[in-house]
């Protein structure tokens, strides 16, 4: 292989010059890449925010759109933090207070349940008094309610005067209508909620001996209330027993009819009469139906 010139060697040199001058600006580019790359990890953390590198001094993009003019008084509000103020009026915050699962309705007969006792006079005398006992602890319940003195152990030791009885059995014990039972002035009554069902309508309890008072005085003493309620009970039993005799009736007149017709829908029967019988000793012959077995007897001349 013929020696190249000098010129050509010199040239190829300065060649091999540059490009090792190109490789070693590229290594040292790529190393300031990965040490800036490296100082940016550093100072924003492995999941931090991307740095915002915007000049706050240039104008937006968008300030030139204007809104419309509709929506250029309004107003948004937290609905969570509006309080309703009645419209000046007092507001009513009770209701704000009620415990968990308890109406307002409930709430105000529970509150009305409550029985406050007065305070007691300085003078005994003129504090109330037991009708039996004339203890001061009385049943303030029953003396606000019913009027009634009378303490707990009273109530309990006498049951046949100061025992609660429901309507029901005023109305069927003692012949009392609903109009009496409901008035309060003639009859007064405790309220309870319904022990059976709570929307059923409340329970409404009377004390004995006043439901006696004014039932002797209605039917004229116990005797006419007994009297008013045999009465009562005969015409109960004479209903039922017209009642009774009139289903009879209907049945019996249904199932004549149901015969009657039974027998219009049944065909006319016809004798089939069989061979004669004569007997001369007592002078008459015998046919008796083939089909329904009767006989027939015909007297020989």
């Amino acid at each position: 292989m013929p020696a190249l010139p000098a010129e050509q060697l010199a040239r190829i040199e300065e060649n091999r010059a540059k490009a090792r001058e190109r490789l070693a600006a590229r290594a040292e580019a790529k190393a300031q890449e990965a040490a800036n790359r490296d100082a940016e990890f550093a100072t924003s953390g492995p999941s931090g925010p991307e740095l915002n590198l915007r000049d706050a001094s240039r104008k937006r993009p968008y300030d030139s759109i204007k809104p419309a003019k509709k929506f250029t008084n309004y107003i948004e509000y937290d609905l969570s933090k509006i309080k309703d103020s009645k419209g000046g009026f007092m507001p009513d915050d009770d209701t704000n207070q009620l415990p968990d699962g308890m109406t307002l309705e409930e709430w105000k007969q529970k509150q009305q349940r409550i029985v406050i006792e007065p305070q007691r006079a300085i003078n005994p005398d003129d504090n109330p008094k037991c009708f039996e006992c004339q203890s001061f602890d009385i049943d303030f319940e029953l003396f606000k309610v019913f009027k009634c003195r009378v303490c707990r152990a009273c109530k309990a030791k006498f049951p046949e005067k100061y025992s609660l009885l429901t309507k029901t059995e005023c109305r069927e014990d003692y012949l009392l209508t609903d109009p009496e039972l409901r008035d309060d002035e003639l009859m007064p009554h405790l309220e309870r909620p319904n022990p059976h069902k709570t929307t059923y309508n409340n329970m409404m309890l009377y004390l004995r001996y006043q439901v006696e008072e004014f039932a002797f005085k209605k039917w004229a003493g116990a005797e006419g209330l007994d009297k008013e309620f045999e009465r009562r009970v005969a015409l109960r039993k004479e209903k039922k027993d017209r009642k009774f005799a009139d289903k009879l009736k209907q049945m019996r007149k249904r199932t004549r009819t149901e015969t009657w017709n039974k027998r219009l829908d049944r065909p006319e029967h016809r004798h089939t009469w069989g061979p004669e019988t004569r007997l001369p000793n007592k002078g008459v012959s015998i046919r008796k139906c083939t089909e329904c077995g009767i006989e027939s007897e015909e007297i020989l001349f």
